[in-house]
């Protein structure tokens, strides 16, 4: 078989079955054989809220493999490739910089004389893992084993993902303006970001109950939820998968300039309740109450409790009891 042929036999597999999990990735290692000659090769994912790399499957010794998942992302020459988003052979390098602890810990001690690191980016930009090959053999890899993981790179990028992006709007994540996770079919959380908050889909929270929707197949309400807890307002987009549901939040200011609070009548509002039901919900009074009602019609333009109601509905108004 010729690693051309090896490398299309491995995208197929890679599409089909993903290497997410430890098997998977060992098979796609295995897979990989016939493309790039290699003593050693590991494939790790990189997870964002952890903000550490996790081996999948790996063929270095255990030392190694610890290396490489708690602190060459830290590592100056890691960070440069990755920088450069191509496979960089140790020989690419200028001998200034072969130096620090991926030469003192496994380069040198282990006697490779060459080998690759081919950080993995989802097609939205984000990075999802790396890829890792050492040789003994100083010919190995040639140019045209870099050129065909180059053209691999993206299929082991989207096998990795959890969210295979442009499909799902992952692309804010990138830019830190959101953050998010996926809850998979089993209610499991995946997180896609350094500050993911499972808790917001934890029950009673209101939002819980619309996860669950979306999951049986209901679209969501609107475009964004906006989740009310405490004094803090959460906006909550969420996007159906066929492994599950992406949510991707972000806090913002109370929408139309209501305070949390008014937020939390108008709730009771649209859910039909009368100025003493809302009252004794919040242990409040029902002139308070009215008071707030009143703000909330001359805040939000609304002529009456039935325009504030639909208003309420077109924000996705959700309130944490």
């Amino acid at each position: 078989m010729t690693a051309l042929t090896a490398a299309r036999e491995l995208r197929s597999f890679l599409r089909r079955h993903g290497s997410r999990t430890p098997g998977a990735a060992a098979a796609a290692l295995e897979g990989l054989r016939p493309v790039l000659p290699a003593d050693c090769v590991a494939l790790s994912s990189w997870d964002p809220a952890a903000r550490r790399h996790r081996t999948l499957a790996s063929s270095y010794p255990a030392a190694v493999t610890d290396m490489l998942d708690g602190r060459m992302h830290a590592d100056p020459l890691f960070v440069s490739v990755r920088s450069a988003r191509v496979p960089v052979r140790v020989r690419d390098l200028a001998p200034r910089r072969r130096r620090g602890e991926i030469f003192d810990r496994i380069i040198t001690p282990l006697g490779f004389r060459d080998g690759v690191t081919q950080c993995l980016f989802a097609a939205d930009g984000r990075y999802v893992g790396m890829l890792n090959a050492s040789t003994l053999d100083g010919r190995q890899p040639d140019d045209d084993t870099v050129a065909l993981l180059d053209l691999l790179g993206p299929e082991f990028a989207a096998a990795l993902d959890p969210v295979p992006a442009p499909r799902y709007p992952t692309g804010q994540l990138v830019a830190g303006e959101v953050d998010g996770f996926v809850v998979d079919v089993h209610g499991g959380i995946t997180p896609l970001s350094p500050a993911p908050r499972p808790d917001l889909v934890t029950p009673p929270s209101p939002l819980a109950e619309v996860v669950e929707r979306v999951r049986a197949g209901s679209p969501p309400p609107v475009a964004v939820l906006h989740l009310v807890r405490q004094d803090a307002v959460v906006a909550v987009e969420l996007s159906a998968t066929p492994s599950g549901v992406v949510l991707l939040h972000r806090e913002v200011p109370p929408p139309g300039g209501l305070t949390a609070r008014e937020l939390h009548v108008l709730d009771g509002i649209a859910r039909g309740l009368s100025n003493t039901e809302i009252a004794a919900a919040h242990g409040i009074g029902s002139r308070t109450v009215a008071t707030h009602v009143e703000h909330i019609l001359a805040k939000t333009g609304c002529r009456n409790r039935v325009e504030a109601a639909r208003l309420a509905s077109q924000w996705g108004l959700l309130v944490d009891p």
